[in-house]
């Protein structure tokens, strides 16, 4: 009787056990998942950086060129002007 008993028990610890490591498997596997993904989202992440960092620089360049324009228009008013005062005298 004794020996039924040890073995119902070593029976149920084996289950227990087989369950236990199923569990620890799929814990593992979607552990890989959630880090696969989080590593996607790292990725995005990185882009979304770049890209709003371009976006800020964007009214900047764009002044920039406004006013390079508007310095080289200056310098041909002025070049024209000077030229005709030359030619004039």
């Amino acid at each position: 009787m004794n020996e039924q008993v040890t073995r119902v028990e070593f029976e149920d610890l084996r289950r227990r056990m087989d369950l236990a490591e199923e569990r620890l498997h799929s814990g593992d596997v979607t552990l890989a998942l959630v880090k696969q993904q989080l590593d996607q989202i790292d990725g995005r992440l990185e882009e979304m950086a770049k890209t709003l960092q371009e976006l800020r620089l964007k009214p900047a360049r764009r002044w920039d060129t406004v006013v390079s324009q508007l310095i080289d228009w200056a310098l041909v008013a002025l070049l024209g002007i000077a030229a005709l005062r030359l030619g004039l005298a």
